[in-house]
């Protein structure tokens, strides 16, 4: 229905030619089947220009179809046209809050073609409607004859009636969607299917209601209106609502005064009075006017409250209303053209219902008139409210006077204790100062001890290595003796002494290997963490163990896995670990001759992301009472021990990412186990 009544003058084009192409073709195909013969006799030359004459009007008749369709396609481009006309001023507060919010919901929705926006104004609140309606006819009229408009918005009843009476003439086919205009009007208006929108619902019985129960003591009511036609229009509705007050209130209306005199009765008003203005577009003289300006005015001299129900009243004279959102009307009326240029059927959307009118407050009007804010009902909106600190922070200013009570009563307790506390602070300042030395002196004590267990630790090791290094030496001795018999026996043997010196420089860098090893596990601090084989790392400390073993003569077992990932270590601080935890072991079984002279070290896979390494003997165990102690600086659980090894392996274990601590071992004996992280985790 909607593409009909746009382009109905060039579908009924098309159906014509349609129409009229095939007979017209027909005719030519038969005259020229017809006069064919004569191509051959004397008539051949003027037959053969009319014959051409025919061809050309059919192969015309054949393209002007597809010139119009193709024509039609290249419209499909153009853009959306939109008018909004006004039949008030434009700058009227309340047409500026409608207009921002119709715009809004137009621009933000999406179209397939964009959309321009034509704005008319009527002015016909300031000037009698027909004035100038002749002239503005014709102007619209010239202004739109070549422009093809969609929708009009009517802004007002005005503004609905003259879309209504000039929509054929000057926007022929477009929509209209109208807002701000009364439901009540809406009944006595036939509206056509393509005529929709959002009326109002000006909620005077409501204001009505909230001024009287706001000021219950009220004797009479005060209407203030204009004479200008839609003053006219909501002087009406109010009449007809007041009858429901006669007899129980004196009604007084301030209708057909000039401006001034209505200023100056209002002035003289008691206070027991409720003033309820409407609009005032135009006074008794004719002299046009800003409804808002007026009111302004009105609330400076009134010495009762003034009530009403636009919203552009708020914080400018009114103390309360039923209000409805003007930007709320206007943007549900945008959404409404939007809807009618994504195509759909403005028929189906109809009269939508009118905007929601809810009580609104002015918080200064409130206080000015001393009205409590509990009077209001419980779901009204309060505006212009100035918060103090007290209602922002009325918590924590609580909270803060709590505390300062309760810090004022601590402060009386302090001074009446003060001459002992005095005393008390001085014997504490000695102590302290006492206690700093000692804790100096004890940092000092225990930073040498950890580099002695460190060293003391390696005396097992570096006398396996001692061992380990013995043998690149002896090496050395006999590949130089051969050397030098060569040499001494005149041997011309080239490559056989080179390959005796380069004998003689790999075990000179093993030995040199095996020194810088010992020098860095002496002297480093820094951990390194790098993949590296656990098995291998526990067969090379039991190795360097073996004279130990043999003098205590005990034994050391492992089962290697050959399968067990790798872990990411510091090779040398974990020799250091399990060398300490070995010797404790072998201290603890040879304590005594019963015990079993075997120590065992095994690994286990944890998790996915750990492994364990638990070093177990069958020797006299820790003490219940002294678990607590052992992993503590300067305990030591044998004589002649500096109690540092266990400290420090706990440390490296921790630098490690890892755990060490001791279980008890359920055949007697004790368990250290330790965890570490396994290479990629």
């Amino acid at each position: 229905m909607i593409l009909l009544g746009r382009y109905r003058t060039e579908i009924m084009a098309a159906i014509m030619i349609n129409a009229v192409r095939g007979p017209i073709i027909a005719v030519l195909m038969l005259s020229h089947s017809t006069c064919a013969p004569l191509w051959r006799g004397q008539a051949f030359a003027g037959i053969k220009s009319a014959t051409i004459v025919r061809f050309v009007m059919m192969i015309a008749l054949l393209i002007v179809p597809t010139i119009v369709s193709a024509q039609e396609r290249d419209g499909k481009g153009v853009s959306h046209r939109v008018v909004i006309l006004n039949a008030a001023d434009p700058y009227l507060p309340a047409f500026l809050a409608l207009d921002r919010g119709l715009r809004e919901a137009i621009t933000r929705a999406e179209h397939g073609v964009p959309a321009e926006l034509y704005a008319e104004t009527l002015d016909m609140f300031r000037f009698p409607r027909t004035l100038l309606t002749e002239y503005v006819i014709a102007l619209l009229r010239k202004k739109y004859h070549d422009l093809k408009v969609d929708v009009i918005v009517a802004a007002g009843s005005i503004a609905l009636d003259f879309a209504q009476r000039y929509r054929a003439e000057i926007w022929p086919g477009a929509v209209i969607v109208f807002h701000s205009v009364p439901v009540a009007s809406l009944e006595k208006r036939g509206l056509d299917p393509h005529t929709i929108g959002v009326p109002v619902q000006l909620e005077f019985g409501q204001t009505l209601d909230l001024a009287l129960r706001l000021r219950p003591t009220t004797r009479r009511i005060v209407v203030v209106a204009g004479i200008a036609e839609p003053d006219k229009g909501r002087l009406s509705l109010v009449r007809a609502l007041l009858e429901h007050y006669a007899g129980k209130l004196e009604i007084q209306y301030l209708v057909g005064l000039t401006l001034a005199e209505t200023i100056a009765a209002v002035g003289v008003l008691p206070s027991d009075v409720i003033v309820l203005y409407l609009t005032m577009f135009r006074d008794s003289d004719g002299v046009p006017l800003v409804p808002r300006d007026v009111l302004t005015q009105i609330a400076v001299v009134s010495r009762a409250p003034v009530f009403g129900v636009f919203e552009t009243y708020l914080g400018h004279g009114i103390v309360a209303g039923s209000i409805a959102s003007y930007a709320e009307q206007g943007r549900r009326a945008g959404e409404l053209v939007a809807r009618v240029l994504n195509g759909e059927d403005p028929a189906a959307i109809g009269i939508q219902a009118p905007a929601t009118a809810h009580c609104i407050a002015d918080w200064r009007q409130l206080r000015h008139w001393g009205i409590a804010e509990s009077l209001l009902p419980a779901d009204c909106e309060i505006r212009f409210k100035e918060i103090t600190a007290w209602d922002r922070y009325s918590w924590q200013i609580f909270t803060a006077l709590v505390v300062i009570l309760a810090q004022t009563a601590l402060i009386v307790a302090l001074m009446l204790n003060h001459r002992r506390l005095r005393q008390t602070q001085t014997a504490l300042q000695d102590e302290y100062g006492r206690r700093n030395q000692a804790e100096t002196t004890a940092a000092n004590l225990r930073g040498r001890l950890a580099r002695f267990s460190r060293e003391h630790s390696l005396g097992a090791m570096a006398t396996s290595i001692s061992h380990e290094i013995n043998q690149p030496l002896i090496a050395i001795q006999n590949y130089a003796q051969a050397l030098r018999r060569r040499l001494q026996n005149n041997i011309d043997d080239k490559p056989k002494l080179i390959e005796l010196f380069e004998k003689i420089e790999e075990q000179a860098e093993r030995a040199g290997a095996i020194t810088q090893r010992v020098r860095s596990l002496v002297g480093t601090s820094d951990v390194r963490l790098l993949p590296v084989s656990l098995c291998l790392l526990v067969e090379e400390v039991i190795r360097m163990m073996e004279p130990e073993t043999e003098h205590r003569k005990c034994r050391i077992t492992f089962q290697p896995a050959s399968d067990f990932p790798s872990t990411l270590a510091d090779s040398l601080h974990v020799q250091l670990v399990l060398v300490n935890l070995l010797q404790n072991s072998m201290r603890s079984i040879c304590s005594n001759e019963r015990y079993d002279k075997r120590v065992s070290v095994d690994m286990d896979l944890i998790n996915d992301r750990e492994v364990q390494v638990s070093v177990t003997d069958w020797g006299h165990g820790v003490p219940p009472d002294r678990v607590a102690d052992i992993f503590e600086p300067l305990y030591s659980g044998t004589s002649g021990g500096m109690g540092m090894g266990l400290a420090i392996s706990q440390t490296i274990i921790d630098a490690h990412g890892g755990r060490l601590w001791h279980e008890p071992n359920p055949a007697g004996g004790a368990i250290f186990r330790f965890t570490l992280r396994r290479a990629g985790s």
